[in-house]
Parts: structure tokens; sequence; C-alpha cells
């Protein structure tokens, strides 16, 4: 059993038959005293907040957990937002307790979930390629701009990025021609 489950289950026992001493809690909850002892004072740290009671249930560790990995991913994977920016941001909901939003803390998550997703997409690409039936494209076209104009095709189906090409010109001629060196990005 881990820190947030065994975290939980003495959480769980005190909001159903109130402040108990350690002992009683630890025989009710099957933990050791020590676990016990050390738990609750750890949520006591953490509960400085009108909302931090919320982070000890289930339903507030599993939506605290999707918003850290959807600002990590969102943020820090699709914008290249810096984990100095996203530690300011975690610290100012006031989740410095709740979960480790230190930079250097937020960068190993972050290479983990870089690591996972693209695990996962090598696992799709690898069952897609494996299936006898070839599979219809739906592309869209469209220019984009950053630091330079980009022509972009995208498959809308699964959201993969097929083509893009930067341009230097705008012209319908351009588009038209297509793109000079095909590349694709992932």
């Amino acid at each position: 059993m881990g820190f947030w489950d065994k975290s939980l289950q003495i959480f769980k026992y005190l909001c159903d038959h109130g402040r108990q001493g350690v002992r009683r809690t630890a025989q009710q909850t099957g933990l050791s005293k020590s676990s016990v002892h050390r738990l609750t004072q750890a949520m006591e740290r953490r509960d400085i907040h009108p909302e931090s009671w919320l982070w000890e249930t289930a339903e507030g560790r599993q939506w605290l957990t999707r918003l850290v990995v959807a600002t990590l991913y969102t943020f820090g994977l699709q914008r290249g937002v810096g984990v100095d920016t996203m530690s300011a941001f975690f610290a100012r909901l006031r989740l410095e307790r709740q979960v480790g939003c230190s930079p250097s803390a937020l960068r190993g998550v972050l290479h983990v979930l870089e690591a996972t997703l693209l695990e996962t997409a090598g696992a799709w690409e690898k069952d897609a390629c494996a299936e006898t039936e070839s599979r219809e494209i739906i592309g869209a076209v469209d220019e984009t701009f950053l630091e330079q104009m980009m022509l972009v095709l995208m498959d809308l189906r699964t959201g993969y990025l097929l083509l893009e090409d930067v341009a230097e010109d705008r012209t319908y001629a351009t588009w038209k021609a297509g793109p000079s060196v095909p590349h694709t990005s992932r």
C-alpha cells in the first residue's frame, strides 16, 4: 500500500469517527502506530488552507493529478513553457504542500510524461501498422505563423501532423505548388 493509499485510509477513518488517538486509529486501520503518527502529522502540515481537505480525498487526489499532468502536457510539452513558470503557477494555486511543484520535481515528472507519451504513441503506431486494412486519412491544410509562416497538413482523425513546411511567400501559387522539402514532425 502506497503513501497516498495509507493517508486516504486514515483520512476516511478520521472523517467517519472523529479525532482518535494514534493507537486506536492504528488498530482500526491495520497500520502501524508510527505510520499513523507520521501520516497524521503530514496531513496537519498540509491542512493550512480552507480547500486543503479536498486534496486528502480520493476524488481530490485524482483531480489534482489530472491538473498537474494536463498543465505539464499543455504548457510544458505543447507550448514550451518553462518549469519555473509552471512551478510559480502551482504555488499561486497554493498546491506546494500537496504536490512536488519545485522546478526540479516538475522537470522529473515532465520527462516521465514525455517518455510515456512516446511509448504510447509507438504502441499505437505499431498496432495501426499491424492491421490488415488500410485507414483513410482525412487531411486538413492550414497556414500557421510562429516565427515563420508554415504550411501544415494534419490528419483530422488522429491529430498527427503529416507534413509541415516553412514558406517565405504567402501567395496562392506557393501553396498550390506544395512543399519544397517534405518533413514530418511529431
